[in-house]
């Protein structure tokens, strides 16, 4: 959107110097001189307008370039910024995963644990206890 006001300002540049250029011809056709005279000056003044062109046209390249090297370093660093804050993320959810796989463990031992004293005969306790009573 930066480029319309840009290209915008080149328009209208090109335009104000076209018109110069017009202007300075057609003086130059009205002057009170030769026409060997008059057709040199024309030679000269078109030269003249030609390099100023090619001039201006290298000076719009030369700040196209800019600008897309600016747009491209700008996009890497988006980039950049964007993969290092996916990785952070990315290792945060990792880390909660094992945070939530653990706990499911720690409660699923915790579970089986209670429920196995809860029923006469199976647990771990009552085992210990019958075979210290037999010995």
């Amino acid at each position: 959107m930066s480029n319309n006001g840009q290209n915008n300002g080149l328009t209208m540049v090109f335009a104000f110097f076209t018109g110069f250029m017009a202007g300075a011809v057609i003086s130059l056709l009205y002057a009170p001189s030769s026409g060997k005279e008059t057709r040199q000056k024309i030679r000269d003044t078109s030269i003249d307008a030609k390099n100023r062109t090619v001039e201006l046209a290298h000076q719009a390249a030369d700040s196209a370039r800019q600008g897309a090297q600016t747009l491209v370093e700008q996009g890497k660093e988006s980039v950049h910024t964007i993969v290092d804050t996916s990785k952070e993320r990315l290792h945060e959810a990792g880390e909660q995963v094992k945070t939530a796989v653990e706990t499911g463990r720690k409660v699923s031992a915790d579970v089986r644990s209670k429920i196995a004293e809860s029923i006469p005969g199976v647990g771990g306790n009552d085992g210990e206890e019958e075979a210290s009573e037999e010995a």
